[in-house]
């Protein structure tokens, strides 16, 4: 898929190294359940990026610049295990030298709208730490709803959620 100044494709093991880079920032990896990545639980997550593309037909998208081919970030839907009501966890994952440039909103609002067209369900949630900010602003910006503060590996996190619109 494309937006104006992106390329999505499938994440996947291929990632590795500039995956690991994302992973591996402290300032990136703030607010995000577990903090920074190792080298083999980013091969790990990448590993279950692919499953889950094969299994279900949706996941994880690597978010590339159209013209140099470089890594963005990441962005998609995840399996949500263990928060009661949610099925699946929409999320994004920016490198920090592309903060505040609307490519997470940019390459969301494409990936949103080609979920909607491979996921059955009618509701996609999302999670995000009371501090994150800049997460919950793009969050609004896609559409999503705030539902509640909710107790996630014991921390008060913001539950949203998104609804299929028919």
């Amino acid at each position: 898929m494309r937006t104006h100044r992106t390329i999505l494709m499938p994440l996947s093991a291929a990632d590795l190294d500039e995956v690991g880079a994302l992973y591996g920032d402290e300032a990136v990896m703030e607010f995000v359940d577990g903090g920074v990545r190792t080298r083999e639980q980013t091969k790990s997550a990448l590993a279950a990026a692919e499953r889950c593309w094969r299994a279900e037909g949706w996941g994880l998208w690597a978010i590339r610049d159209a013209t140099t081919g470089g890594l963005i970030g990441e962005a998609g839907l995840q399996h949500l295990f263990d928060v009661e009501g949610a099925t699946v966890d929409f999320g994004f994952t920016i490198a920090r030298r592309f903060w505040n440039e609307g490519y997470s909103t940019e390459a969301g609002h494409v990936i949103l709208s080609d979920t909607w067209e491979r996921y059955p369900g009618d509701l996609i949630h999302a999670v995000t730490h009371p501090d994150n900010r800049a997460s919950e602003a793009i969050l609004l910006k896609l559409g999503f709803r705030l539902v509640e503060d909710r107790l996630i590996h014991g921390e008060t996190q913001h539950l949203w959620e998104i609804q299929r619109t028919r």
